[in-house]
């Protein structure tokens, strides 16, 4: 029932869907609700739902420490901390108290489905379904089907989705799935810009000014938090080999003790509401790199970005058919990355 917990009991609230949100702690199951109830709040600022409407949305919503109700439930949809561990230990616990027809999903943004599914009686009924954040806002859904998942977990989850308001695609399992694994040698293109001399503002200006990106990849990073970029990359390098180079910065971010937004520190500052202030120019000298001299053009440090985008998405449609066509690759990176449409994904 945290941040993501609370954003998709919301996401279903919204839509006359019941949810039943169950947590370990009186605290953490507060967060959920609060969250799901500033959203809405946020809806009836705007005017967009009326005060019952609001009250009527939250009543969907329910909460327990315990797993009673689950007997009841269809599908049940797990978000806690991205331990593969912690993780297979709730999935077989939570699979004790619910029908055997019970359709289990993992909110994981990058971890193995195929050995999730280990821990679930019922692999069948066991798949993925990765919301991006914030939930509220991000339109896609990847649906992620495990070599066991069946054909009817697959299609329930999807029309759920679609009922959600959302855009499933669905994906293969594999490193990253679909968003996350183009995504990642980007940000790790951007690191070798630093690298190589390029400043921070100008690298995300070229992006978001002359690309069209929604945000540059060091603004992204913020916004995803460095520790979970540093454990990405090292999941991606571990899986795909000398296709992942690893910056040289990974180690300096890995010491520096920058989270990102979530801290108010990472390549910018931001204030206590998480607007973003300035670059922090100490980063610099914090990584051991001279002041940036920006030696590179606009034209080399976009294409080195999009390009290893291009060549990622070559290989895991071709190579590892993550996904089954090239418009299902566009269309998750439109809708998943706000990659402009503009330029046709």
């Amino acid at each position: 029932a945290g941040t993501m917990g609370g954003g998709i009991a919301q996401v279903a609230a919204d839509r006359g869907i019941d949810v039943r949100m169950k947590d370990i702690t009186n605290d953490a199951l507060a967060l959920g609700y609060r969250h799901a109830s500033e959203i809405f709040e946020k809806y009836m600022k705007r005017r967009k739902i009326t005060k019952f409407e609001y009250q009527a949305k939250m009543a969907h919503i329910s909460g327990s420490l315990d797993y009673s109700g689950f007997k009841n439930v269809d599908v049940v949809v797990e978000a806690i901390v991205e331990d593969m561990n912690i993780k297979k230990k709730v999935i077989a616990e939570t699979a004790k108290h619910c029908r055997v027809n019970t359709i289990i999903a993992s909110n994981t943004s990058s971890l193995s489905i195929t050995e999730m599914a280990e821990a679930a009686p019922h692999p069948e009924n066991f798949i993925g379904m990765h919301f991006f954040n914030p939930v509220d806002k991000m339109p896609l859904v990847e649906v992620i089907r495990g070599p066991k998942t069946s054909d009817l977990a697959t299609v329930t989850i999807f029309e759920l989705c679609k009922k959600m308001g959302k855009t499933p695609v669905v994906v293969k399992d594999g490193p990253g799935f679909l968003v996350n694994r183009l995504l990642m040698p980007y940000m790790i293109e951007a690191m070798f810009l630093m690298q190589d001399g390029m400043a921070i503002e100008v690298v995300d200006r070229y992006y978001t000014h002359k690309f069209g990106m929604p945000m540059g990849p060091f603004r992204l990073m913020d916004e995803v938090g460095l520790d979970v970029c540093i454990k990405v990359v090292k999941i991606f390098h571990k899986s795909l080999g000398e296709r992942i180079e690893v910056p040289k910065l990974v180690e300096a971010m890995l010491d520096s003790k920058r989270l990102g937004k979530k801290s108010s520190r990472g390549f910018y500052l931001y204030d206590d509401k998480g607007k973003q202030l300035s670059v922090d120019k100490g980063i610099y000298g914090e990584f051991q790199l001279p002041m940036p001299t920006n030696p590179l053009s606009e034209k080399e440090c976009l294409e080195r970005g999009v390009f290893t985008m291009i060549n990622e998405a070559a290989l895991a449609l071709v190579e590892d058919r993550i996904v089954n066509d090239a418009d299902s690759v566009d269309l998750a990176m439109i809708m998943g990355t706000g990659f402009p449409p503009f330029r046709g994904g």
